[in-house]
């Protein structure tokens, strides 16, 4: 399964709709999709607002927008933190789902978008929490160590494993008001209760196969790391365990 196929499946289970629900858009505004990846929800922004700029580091996903691109859309290869979000003009809205927690300082991020939005603007962060170790029994051999992995690669200003739990108090700090937060959504892929379909635990047997940084980290237990958390996504016993949150924050 190549990256672009990944991704595209994951855009079933994710459930954008009723995210979307919760943003105070407004007709005409100018939205920025930060880690737009294949532009499923870009495209259902481009559909409420008056114009969206998908962001993204990957090349590949760049192409796969343009290549679908509607008129009221525009894409950009670049990080996050590259951007001259006020050279982009009026931005009424920021949309981030799966990837501030890839930023080193998210907190000072959050703070410089904050600055850049036009008065009412708002921001809505989906992300993860304890990413990996949530989705595996509670008793497996290696889950313990597999917390640690996440809490470390955080530590050492890598992918933050549980950014979801920190997106509320960081949009505060940063100046918004929080107008929603859900801490427990429930996501086919992240976040649900009972066995995942088989198309779904095919997605994340693609997803551990390229996390270099849980290989590097069990050299020796990698596959049994891998099949404890599989195990875990295939059977009954698995429940949401607050792993997908979403939170969105205003400017009042």
């Amino acid at each position: 399964m190549d990256l672009i196929d990944e991704y595209t499946a994951q855009q079933r289970w994710r459930n954008w709709e009723r995210y979307l629900q919760y943003l105070p858009v407004r007709d005409g505004g100018h939205v920025i999709d930060l880690g737009c990846s294949v532009g499923g929800v870009t495209d259902l922004l481009s559909s409420r607002v008056g114009w969206v700029t998908g962001v993204d580091l990957n090349n590949e996903f760049i192409k796969f927008c343009e290549k679908k691109r509607r008129p009221n859309q525009s894409f950009t290869c670049d990080s996050f933190e590259s951007v001259d979000y006020e050279a982009i003009g009026p931005i009424s809205g920021v949309w981030a789902s799966f990837s501030l927690s890839y930023l080193e300082n998210p907190q000072n991020f959050l703070t410089r978008i904050h600055d850049a939005l036009e008065p009412g603007g708002w921001v809505a962060l989906v992300d993860v929490s304890c990413f990996l170790s949530g989705n595996m029994a509670r008793d497996a051999r290696h889950h313990d160590s597999v917390r640690e992995f996440e809490l470390n690669s955080w530590k050492s200003g890598h992918y933050d494993f549980d950014f979801g739990s920190k997106m509320e108090s960081m949009l505060k700090l940063a100046g918004f008001n929080v107008i929603h937060y859900d801490d427990n959504v429930t996501d086919a892929e992240l976040n649900d209760s009972g066995p995942a379909s088989r198309e779904v635990i095919n997605n994340w047997r693609a997803r551990l196969e390229r996390l270099d940084g849980l290989r590097n980290a069990f050299p020796v237990a990698y596959e049994e790391v891998c099949s404890e958390i599989l195990s875990f996504i295939s059977s009954p016993p698995r429940t949401k365990r607050n792993n997908v949150k979403f939170a969105v924050g205003r400017i009042t």
